[in-house]
């Protein structure tokens, strides 16, 4: 190994806060855990003067003797599940100018984001997923997930029958939903192209209301090599999720992902106006992402699936990125920056696609939109988006920042299909 950086991201786990209307416990505490993000790097680049290759992971730590055991059976299960050694070992072998490899981790659930991501309540759980791209065990380049799931205060391993009360019945919709909504539209960016079976020991739970299957690459995985993943927000399994107080998902803020949001208090939609205006960012996703960033560097993070569209005033491309399906990144004719987000796929702070209808959401979001109009046939096709009524709301932002506007657009009963964000 070359050097040993270490990289500190602390994240106290604190107590459970929840949807009124979902079990909690109040008497839970504070978990005295913190997880310290450890870097191994391999050879530096001479002609750049980076490490090319890298291994990053999160190293669990306690002062609580009552919780050291659950710790440290979690970092044993981490290092065995992601094959560390096994990769530290191929990471030494990388020589300058071969192909090289780079492992990194998304820490999600009970993990506290950063600035520039939407708030979230930790709890006793942690979700990890862990991507290794390049040089492959396997000795093929190509790229593989490791998800996880553990309960911090046992050291179990969780399982995906532990998010539900009903999960026979929720892996029923799930496989109807792959079937009938993920398989036509994956279809034809896929190299590896079986969506069955499912892999319901392979998911990651997000800090922005997913949960992600994790496809074996030799399973699924698409042109560009990157191993497939579906995308499930938590409202579209919210019939068989567990509520209760000892169920994973009770301890999710859900109203920050369109639960109930005609029940929803007014704080959440400042919370989605400051939100929107201080991050300019519609989808929250485990890298930063926003309006105004460049173009092409987004795209190689996210892996484009297919050529790019005409949209209205420049071209609309679609990404591999699970919590992407279902949108388009905007830029202009210049193609140098994102100049715009569209979803079909939306749980963010009390509006959600699918359910909230538009009279509801302009309710919800409390502020007089610039324009309320009908959308033809001829104008929604060319703005991939159905036909029906629109709505858009001007956002204004400090001095130096180009106002953006949100965009909701609604089909012929009424119902929020779409959600844009776009710079003026």
């Amino acid at each position: 190994m070359k050097y040993l950086k270490h990289f500190f991201l602390w994240i106290l786990l604190l107590a459970l806060s929840i949807q009124p209307g979902l079990s909690a416990n109040a008497d839970s505490a504070a978990l005295p855990v913190s997880v310290e993000i450890q870097e191994l790097s391999g050879a530096v680049n001479e002609s750049t003067g980076q490490c090319d290759s890298y291994i990053r992971y999160p190293l669990l730590k306690t002062a609580d003797a009552a919780l050291a055991p659950a710790v440290e059976k979690i970092n044993q299960a981490i290092k065995e599940k992601a094959h560390l050694s096994a990769y530290q070992q191929l990471l030494d072998s990388v020589q300058e100018g071969s192909t090289g490899l780079r492992m990194d981790c998304s820490l999600g659930i009970a993990a506290r984001s950063g600035d520039g991501q939407p708030p979230f309540t930790e709890g006793k759980y942690l979700s990890i997923l862990f991507s290794a791209e390049g040089k492959m065990l396997s000795g093929r380049p190509s790229q593989v997930y490791y998800p996880m799931t553990f309960d911090l205060t046992t050291g179990d391993e969780v399982t995906f029958g532990q998010l539900f009360s009903d999960p026979e019945s929720a892996k029923a919709f799930i496989e109807e939903y792959l079937e009938n909504q993920v398989e036509p539209e994956l279809s034809t960016h896929l190299e590896n192209n079986q969506l069955f079976p499912v892999p319901y020991d392979r998911f990651f739970l997000d800090s922005f209301g997913h949960v992600i299957l994790v496809y074996e690459n030799s399973q699924l995985s698409f042109l560009s090599g990157t191993s497939g993943a579906v995308s499930f927000r938590y409202s579209q399994l919210s019939p068989w999720l567990d509520g209760s107080p000892e169920g994973v998902i009770a301890h999710i803020p859900w109203h920050l992902y369109g639960m109930g949001a005609a029940q929803t208090e007014t704080r959440s939609a400042d919370a989605l106006w400051a939100w929107l205006e201080s991050n300019a960012c519609l989808i929250p996703a485990q890298t930063t992402f926003s309006l105004s960033a460049d173009l092409q560097k987004s795209l190689a993070r996210f892996h484009v699936t297919t050529d790019p569209g005409f949209y209205p005033g420049g071209v609309s491309y679609e990404v591999e990125e699970p919590v992407f399906r279902g949108a388009l990144i905007l830029t202009d004719e210049k193609e140098e920056t994102v100049t715009g987000v569209q979803t079909s796929q939306l749980d963010l702070y009390g509006v959600s696609t699918g359910s909230t209808t538009l009279d509801e959401a302009a309710a919800f979001l409390g502020r007089e939109p610039a324009v309320r109009m009908e959308l033809g046939e001829a104008a929604a096709e060319l703005y991939r988006v159905c036909p029906g009524e629109m709505l858009i709301y001007t956002l204004t932002r400090t001095a130096d920042q180009q106002p953006m506007t949100l965009t909701l657009y609604a089909d012929r009963q009424g119902v929020v299909q779409y959600v844009k964000l776009a710079l003026q």
